[in-house]
């Protein structure tokens, strides 16, 4: 039978035990130092902490950690709204300007790259600004303040000119069109070279994303003033040949500015540079340069393609006749693990050897996204 007054005894008994291990637990919390704190002066001090504990202790007001946060989270807000405060400064129109939190960052950040409106310069610059103040944040770099000099000093009196004479200012205007051979765009792209007795191969098909980008400048020019007279434009095609001393100093700074800096290659002139040496040029412009360190050794030194003319099977042309020039033998080469040239070297017949680590670790620069770990490659050719 049900005995009523045995079940309350029990549920008496029951409620003394749980408040007296609540009275236990709300005594004294321990912490990592292993000393006892009481839990009223440890509530500020330890909070993430105490969160957790306060969700076991029996509390009736605290039955989640919703509970928690509610109680806190005001003081939070506080706080970071005291501290966005005191960075507010006042641009040269007395507006008041905060810097954006990192949150505020990365929303703009996804909010300019979800866009599918073309991008306003102003927006662009803005865009570029934000992911570079993320990325000097990320690599721990101190932020860059311009300080502005508070006088201006006053720029001088303009000089007494002298106009140039009617018949000076008539022959300028009377200029329709600058010859190609004197013409910047010459400059950028190089004029006709010529000929080579260490040409290898000549390629008049492949078209570069420069080359495509060049004849829609010249399209866009044409169309935009009809008025006015062609720009002449001479085609040339790319022209695979040897390294000559007339290279270097565009070779160098191909090299340093894919690689790093400090590069010289004028010794591979001494070691049969007709088959130890590939030089891909556009006119007198150079594209691309591929070296082997000498004809006995055989081991690939630079394999390098300029900006804008990659993509283009360049390197893979290069690479070919590096290979033909030397049959039966064995050719080594040292690649990054992240660089994409990795499937080129599979697709001629490279298979890695050994895996070496911190090869690149004194070239590179310490924020450069480039590994510094390196794969030694061989193709067998006996």
């Amino acid at each position: 039978m049900f005995d009523e007054d045995s079940e309350l005894s029990d549920d008496y008994e029951d409620d003394d035990r749980k408040a007296m291990r609540r009275q236990s637990r709300r005594k004294r919390r321990k912490v990592g130092s292993g000393l006892a704190i009481p839990a009223e002066e440890s509530l500020d001090r330890f909070l993430p902490l105490s969160v957790f504990d306060e969700l076991g202790n029996g509390d009736p007001n605290v039955t989640s950690f919703q509970d928690i946060i509610d109680r806190v989270l005001p003081d939070y807000l506080h706080t970071r709204a005291s501290l966005q405060e005191r960075a507010i400064e006042l641009d040269q129109n007395g507006q008041a300007l905060r810097p954006p939190t990192r949150a505020e960052v990365s929303s703009l950040i996804s909010a300019f790259a979800s866009s599918s409106d073309p991008a306003s310069v102003s927006t662009a610059i803005t865009a570029r600004k934000l992911k570079l103040s993320k990325e000097r944040r990320r690599a721990r770099l101190p932020e860059a303040k311009i300080q502005v000099s508070d006088t201006v000093d006053p720029l001088p009196p303009p000089s007494e000119s002298h106009h140039p004479r009617p018949e000076v200012i008539d022959g300028f205007n009377n200029i329709q069109t600058t010859p190609f051979a004197s013409s910047f765009l010459s400059r950028l792209q190089g004029t006709r070279a010529a000929p080579s007795s260490s040409t290898i191969a000549v390629d008049w098909e492949t078209i570069t994303p420069w080359m495509s980008l060049m004849t829609d400048i010249r399209d866009h020019y044409i169309l935009s003033h009809p008025e006015r007279e062609r720009p002449v434009e001479t085609t040339a095609p790319i022209t695979y040949s040897s390294l000559e001393r007339s290279h270097l100093r565009e070779v160098h700074g191909l090299l340093e500015r894919v690689f790093w800096q400090g590069i010289d290659v004028s010794d591979s002139l001494d070691h049969s540079p007709e088959r130890c040496t590939i030089v891909a040029s556009y006119k007198r412009l150079v594209v691309g340069v591929a070296i082997l360190s000498s004809p006995r050794e055989t081991y690939i030194t630079y394999l390098a393609v300029r900006a804008g003319w990659d993509n283009a099977r360049i390197a893979r042309s290069m690479l070919y006749h590096l290979i033909m020039l030397n049959p039966r033998k064995d050719i080594t080469l040292h690649v990054s693990v992240n660089n994409p040239a990795m499937l080129l070297y599979n697709q001629f017949g490279f298979k890695a050897e050994e895996f070496v680590a911190g090869f690149y670790e004194n070239y590179l620069d310490p924020d450069s996204r480039a590994s510094k770990n390196a794969f030694r490659l061989r193709l067998r050719q006996q």
